[in-house]
């Protein structure tokens, strides 16, 4: 779990309740985390957005990866098979290491490509510059190009997501998966 890179308030299980709005989402959620193995082994690619934040959808791509991990850890040795990555801090620390050097986020560069799945989240959070959107561009088509699977979180849908990320980046990201959206309202912080 270490190497995830998995946030450390996201690596303990999480209850989810859905609203009655989200319910058929849910199902479908639930069913791509029963056949999460053979989802990632087949290199399948998920997009969970919603408008609104804070309603589960970092927490679900985390769910996923972690019923991965629960169903592969048995001999896995040290492998490094799932990746979450905060897309805004990655390219932040992409521009940063042009001077300064960062051990622990050149050796997460460098897994990227070759792990079976990785959570991109919060993808199109910011604005990104043309550097921004051809490193992200270059990552993702190098997965996408070795069949590996994806998880985007993002809070744009339908054409939105085209003006924030280019046609190129947005066509891999929205067109190549499957898309679940969420509507119910923020509920961070409710207990």
């Amino acid at each position: 779990m270490s190497t995830s890179g998995l946030p450390k308030n996201r690596q303990y299980k999480q209850l989810l309740i859905p609203p009655e709005q989200d319910y058929q989402a849910f199902v479908e959620l639930q069913e791509i985390k029963k056949g999460i193995v053979g989802f990632v082994e087949d290199g399948h690619n998920l997009y969970i957005c919603s408008k609104n934040f804070g309603n589960g959808k970092t927490s679900w791509a985390v769910k996923l990866l972690q019923q991965y991990f629960n169903e592969i850890w048995a001999g896995n040795g040290f492998r490094v098979r799932g990746i979450f990555v905060n897309v805004p801090t990655f390219l932040f620390k992409i521009r940063d290491g042009i001077s300064n050097s960062d051990h622990e986020f050149e050796t997460l560069r460098a897994r990227i490509v070759g792990v079976d799945v990785v959570i991109w989240d919060d993808i199109a959070a910011t604005k990104l510059s043309d550097y921004d959107h051809a490193n992200l561009l270059t990552y993702i088509d190098q997965r996408i190009f070795a069949g590996k699977a994806n998880i985007y979180t993002g809070n744009l849908v339908d054409n939105s997501i085209f003006t924030a990320l280019g046609n190129r980046l947005a066509s891999r990201v929205y067109n190549e998966s499957r898309r679940i959206e969420l509507v119910g309202i923020d509920k961070r912080g409710a207990r």
